[in-house]
């Protein structure tokens, strides 16, 4: 797999083996008009490949907050039998079977998780 190795990488790895050979982060970052502290990030960092400047994802890999799954199959059992009554019942209902989340965040998950189905209109055919 190639990869292109764009001005900035070249840049960077510059920059970084200015810093480590006169083992100076701040007069680096001063001759090449950068940050010290992004020189420092950068060359602890550098291995010798230009590959280990690359930029990094900043995705996150958890959600700790999510609904865990029996939290939503608790809503979509309480919603399937109060729907008819309103959110506000539903939530009621929910809180008596141990759901322990604020309003919106179960108002947000019967959004996303449970589609809703539409009525089909009746024609009549007239005589």
């Amino acid at each position: 797999m190639s990869f292109i190795i764009t001005e900035e990488l070249r840049f960077r790895k510059l920059i970084c083996e200015y810093a480590i050979k006169y083992k100076n982060n701040a007069e680096a970052a001063r001759r090449y008009h950068t940050s010290r502290q992004q020189v420092q990030r950068w060359v602890k960092r550098y291995d010798g490949t230009i590959e280990s400047l690359r930029l990094k994802s900043r995705r996150p890999h958890s959600h700790p907050n999510q609904h865990t799954a029996e939290e939503l199959s608790l809503i979509k059992r309480v919603y399937s039998k109060f729907k008819h009554e309103g959110l506000a019942q539903v939530y009621t209902e929910a809180k008596k079977r141990g759901y322990t989340r604020s309003y919106g965040s179960m108002c947000c998950q019967i959004r996303r998780n449970i589609p809703k189905i539409k009525e089909k209109k009746q024609y009549y055919k007239s005589k």
